[in-house]
């Protein structure tokens, strides 16, 4: 059967579900079946999968909140699915105050206590989002959710593997030397490898060392379980509400992360999956990739939350440059982007960028925040170093087309 789905490894894949119990006999063809097609979805209806029931969103809540672990699928550059889950964290929350962790598939296990520190206050955002940038390089998708945990004081759990972890197993370097925190491993379902390399498509025939790849895939998923159970078994976790966000392809079907905490940790859980209906809904084609769905005997998800699906990134604010760092001394402009921001301001390869907007600019990430910090429209400044003169340049702010 083939599909589309959007072309990242953990966009949500539109899978093609046929909810079984829709046909109906010829002696019963006046009866109208209490079952829905998941492809009649509109946007902002959500659906029980295993009774084919419209549910509101207040009664999806309670329905959720009432589990102790809930997973929320993702396309990580969708900013509806992103509301989802901030909808279902503040709903989580707000019936079980002081009772709600957060795990999340975007930060290494070592920068728990970045993550920590965040929660507490007692690492400004700046900071966070600087160590939040070396595990994953979005930050700006995630700013609400992440401002949400701070003001409620929520925990954070830091699920996935780290550099040394995935090499180890890229490289086949499994001993406990080379990676003292390898979780036990399970490869061998055979549904969870052929819906990998379905979403991988051609590519997993390409790729030289696919089975090492297919383990690597594997890893992040058992060490983020691994890395769940050992939280909520924990004098910290314990008796804790843990809501997980994930990439949809880590979760969906049960087989990723849910299947393997339950091994561990057998605890009722629920999936929740924002879904784009293509039916009603388009999404950019460079969004979209073909997909061979296999056939799994499972349902993807517990409830469907259907949404439409816009660019997360679409609204940022950048300044069309390439840079880099300066050895402690400001960010290197290295190219412009024709009719961007910078070029209209005037940057030219080869300035030294050493303050936007009145804030020194030491490295290239000084400049990637204090750029991420303003909206459409603003105006502001940014001081350069060109052949050693000092420079102000007069900015406006704008969104970037094309995606540049």
């Amino acid at each position: 059967m083939t599909g589309t789905a959007p072309r990242s490894f953990l966009l949500v894949v539109l899978l093609l579900v046929s909810v079984a119990g829709c046909a109906t006999s010829k002696e019963s063809v006046d009866v109208e079946s209490p079952y829905l097609d998941p492809r009649t979805l509109q946007v902002g209806q959500i659906m029980h999968l295993a009774t084919g029931r419209l549910l509101t969103e207040s009664e999806a809540l309670d329905y959720v909140s009432w589990f102790p672990v809930v997973y929320v699928g993702e396309s990580h550059d969708s900013a509806d699915d992103h509301a989802v889950e901030l909808r279902v964290l503040k709903a989580m929350e707000e019936r079980f105050p002081g009772q709600v962790a957060l795990g999340i598939e975007m930060l290494e296990r070592p920068y728990q206590p970045d993550a920590d520190a965040f929660v507490r206050g007692e690492m400004n955002p700046k900071d966070f989002q600087r160590a939040w940038q070396r595990s994953w390089s979005d930050f700006f998708s995630y700013r609400d959710i992440l401002s949400f945990v701070r003001d409620r004081k929520i925990p954070v759990v830091a699920l996935n593997a780290d550099q040394t972890m995935r090499r180890a197993v890229r490289e086949g370097s499994t001993t406990s030397g080379a990676a003292p925190d390898l979780p036990e491993m399970d490869v061998r379902d055979p549904y969870h490898r052929a819906y990998v390399e379905a979403i991988l498509g051609e590519h997993m025939k390409e790729v030289k060392g696919a089975e090492a790849f297919y383990r690597v895939q594997v890893l992040w998923e058992e060490t983020m379980a691994e890395t769940a159970a050992r939280y909520l078994t924990s004098p910290e976790g314990r008796g804790r509400r843990l809501v997980v966000f994930a990439g949809s392809a880590h979760v969906r079907y049960g087989f990723g992360i849910p299947r393997r905490l339950f091994r561990r940790l057998p605890l009722p859980f629920v999936i929740v999956e924002p879904y784009v209906n293509q039916a009603v809904i388009e999404v950019p084609r460079e969004k979209l990739m073909d997909v061979k769905a296999p056939t799994v005997p499972l349902r993807p998800a517990d409830i469907y939350w259907s949404v439409s699906y816009r660019d997360s990134r679409a609204g940022q604010v950048r300044l069309g440059v390439m840079i880099e760092d300066a050895g402690g001394s400001g960010a290197r402009v290295t190219g412009v982007v024709p009719d961007s921001p910078g070029q209209q301001a005037g940057l030219v390869k080869g300035d030294l960028i050493v303050s936007v907007d009145g804030a020194e600019v030491r490295d290239s990430f000084d400049v990637i925040y204090q750029v991420g910090l303003r909206n459409p429209g603003d105006k502001g400044v940014v001081e350069v170093l060109r052949k050693g003169e000092r420079v102000s340049l007069p900015v406006v702010y704008e969104v970037l087309r094309h995606g540049r």
